[in-house]
């Protein structure tokens, strides 16, 4: 994976040290450009309460829909969660606009979005509803 710029992957995609990330199904090339060692992330083997960031690798729709809707209630107030599918089309069902209406039915707002070693990523976080609408009528 090309690297056009001095700093660390890991930073590039939010991720700060000494954070509580979980990387699932992470390939081993883009392990390789995140780093979590160097980044000093304290690197989750799954996801818990209170996980501040996650990044998702996902080819079929089914499965990141049901990633997602789990790391929604374990993810913390301020968190994120990157979700990488693979580019090419034929390896799954996924793409960006599939990713989007995901991530809008399930109550996720989209952000950035990278390109990682032929795997592309959007960055969600999670839509809070506003005070008033949270208070029982």
């Amino acid at each position: 994976m090309e690297q056009r710029s001095s700093t660390q992957m890991a930073a590039r995609l939010g991720f700060k040290p000494g954070m509580r990330v979980w990387f699932h199904a992470m390939p081993a090339s883009i392990r390789t450009a995140i780093a979590p060692e160097r980044a000093a992330l304290e690197e989750l083997g799954c996801a818990t309460d209170g996980v501040q960031a996650a990044h998702l690798f996902a080819s079929r729709r089914d499965h990141l829909e049901r990633e997602l809707g789990a790391l929604r209630t374990l993810l913390a107030p301020n968190g994120f969660c990157w979700v990488s599918w693979p580019d090419a089309p034929a390896e799954g069902d996924l793409n960006s606009a599939v990713v989007a209406d995901l991530a809008a039915n399930g109550g996720w707002a989209q952000g950035d979005r990278c390109a990682l070693d032929g795997w592309s990523g959007m960055r969600l976080t999670p839509v809070t509803a506003p005070v008033a609408a949270r208070r029982p009528g």
